[in-house]
């Protein structure tokens, strides 16, 4: 048998390690190491509750804050009672100690639609992930509740948050608008019905530096949609935007007279007005309740209508009411007023020497109704029949006065207005029922066939006229007429008769001469009647 060569290797004799069982080495060595590390590196385990999982996965849902990945979602599960679902995540550890407090907030971030705006579009291809806002908390804990809708701002966010509390709701929602003198300065970031559920508490979020806007004697009022309204001045419509008039907004401003004040604080409450009018409204420190009463109807009179003393408004109307008056056996109408009595008073004028200064504002109301201040109704619009009370001083009305004794005091009240406009008209219409039309027609349908029978008898009486009396005239003119030619040629200058009649005239002048101078003689010698004249007897 011959020899094996040098180079090749006796069975049985020493080996030398493979290469190929270093690589799994390693490849053990790097991966304890890498587990070693994830391990040292795993975040704790939290658990959100949400009342539904859609777009939620486990293993792919990512948990971001601003755009950061800070955990993933490892697992998806209902809750015992099978209400809600259990959502369980793991928190980067360097991100747990500012996330795992008592005010974090998390929330499922998908496509949405929220007072007009359109958030959430990138989910839908990278798909939906759950945002996370850090808490300033101190207190540590692994269990939270879910948001079901995106918080309408952050807490980062510069600006303040403000509680108005509203009757309803009206058009508002969350994320809309606030605004302030016509700029977008906030957003409408919560809606709530307390307990007592007798009000609406709405917050509004004023970003930066708008919040510094907002004093304690700020109004906000709702500046949703558009405002119409018909008074005595005409047709008035009002809208603030274009955005407002689709999704609701409120405003906010501070009236020109208020004194220049500080900041308002986070969460101070104001009262939200339905508009901008009422909003600027004097705020009245004194407000004395009165009532009216009237005979007539209040239809068009309404809550809230206006108490007006020579155009100025000094109260409105509270209640309506009615009241049976068993003496006269009627109805009357109560109306209660709120009145404002130091609008009734000189604002110019030197409290200190003004009249009445020491008497209470109803002892003040109580002289003016001693002097002839009454109440009356009247129209503010006759296209809508709207009424309001009026209040002036009425010399001529009958005297009266106002019992402070009463509570709340009765100002009295003088006719007037649309009400006794229409009974007027009413007793006009009472009065000529009672005219009897059917003989007044029956008299003149008489009549008129007795002018008719005359207008025949005097066409029957000119026509004998024209045929028989007319012809008559006629020649009598003719022959008139042939008179006064021969008289002509009588009296003609150049006609014997007038030289004749010429010198009979001459005639008869000398003899009244002689009658004359014969009178005469006889005045003077009354006796020649009987002695006869002197120088004729001898």
């Amino acid at each position: 048998m011959s020899e094996l060569p040098d180079a090749v290797p006796r069975r049985g004799g020493p080996r030398t390690p493979l290469l190929v069982w270093i690589i799994p080495v390693v490849a053990l060595l790097v991966g304890g190491w890498l587990a070693l590390q994830g391990f040292m590196n795993r975040g704790p385990d939290i658990v959100i509750q949400f009342r539904s999982a859609e777009g939620i996965e486990a293993g792919k849902t990512r948990i971001r804050y601003k755009s950061v990945d800070i955990g993933t979602v490892k697992s998806v599960k209902l809750s015992d009672d099978n209400t809600t679902v259990l959502v369980t995540a793991e928190i980067d550890r360097e991100s747990s100690k500012r996330f795992l407090v008592d005010d974090t907030r998390f929330w499922v971030v998908r496509p949405r639609i929220v007072g007009g705006q359109i958030s959430g579009l990138g989910t839908l291809l990278a798909g939906s992930y759950i945002g996370a806002e850090p808490g300033k908390a101190k207190n540590e804990r692994s269990t939270f509740v879910g948001l079901e809708t995106p918080p309408v701002i952050t807490s980062d966010l510069p600006g303040k948050t403000f509680v108005l509390h509203a009757e309803d709701l009206g058009s508002l929602d969350v994320n809309s608008p606030v605004y302030f003198r016509g700029v977008l300065a906030g957003r409408v970031v919560s809606t709530e019905v307390p307990t007592d559920g007798k009000e609406v508490r709405i917050g509004v979020f004023v970003d930066a530096p708008f919040d510094k806007q907002v004093t304690p004697e700020t109004r906000f009022w709702n500046a949703s949609g558009a405002e119409l309204g018909l008074d005595a001045n005409g047709v008035r419509v009002e809208v603030q935007s274009l955005i407002t008039l689709l999704l609701g907004g409120v405003a906010f401003g501070t009236p020109s007279d208020v004194a220049v004040q500080p900041p308002a604080k986070a969460n101070a409450e104001f009262t939200l007005f339905d508009n901008q009018a009422k909003a600027f409204r004097p705020r009245e420190t004194v407000i004395e309740t009165v009532v009216v009463k009237f005979a007539q109807s209040v239809r068009g009179l309404q809550i809230g209508s206006a108490v007006d003393f020579r155009g100025i408004n000094v109260g409105e109307v509270k209640r309506i009411d009615l009241e049976f008056d068993p003496q006269q056996v009627k109805f009357l109408t109560v109306v209660e007023l709120d009145l404002y009595p130091e609008r009734l008073r000189s604002r110019y004028r030197d409290q200190a020497r003004a009249p009445l200064p020491n008497l209470t504002p109803l002892e003040r109301i109580q002289r003016f109704v001693d002097r002839g201040l009454r109440a009356q109704m009247k129209n503010s619009n006759l296209l809508t029949g709207q009424l309001y009370i009026a209040l002036d001083f009425f010399p001529k009305a009958p005297k009266a006065t106002m019992d402070l004794a009463k509570k709340p005091p009765e100002i009295p009240t003088v006719g007037g207005g649309l009400g006794d406009l229409q009974e007027s008209v009413a007793n006009i219409a009472a009065k000529l029922e009672k005219v009897p039309f059917d003989k007044l027609a029956e008299d003149l349908r008489k009549s008129l066939a007795a002018l008719e029978t005359s207008l025949k008898s005097a066409d029957v009486l000119m026509k004998q006229l024209s045929t028989e009396v007319a012809p008559e005239i006629k020649a009598a003119l003719a022959q008139g007429r042939k008179t006064l030619d021969a008289a002509e040629k009588i009296l003609a200058n150049d006609s014997p008769v007038q030289g004749d009649l010429r010198e009979t005239l001459i005639e008869v002048r000398k003899a009244a001469e002689s009658v004359r101078t014969l009178t005469d003689y006889l005045e003077r010698h009354p006796e020649s009647l009987i002695r006869g004249k002197r120088g004729d007897s001898k």
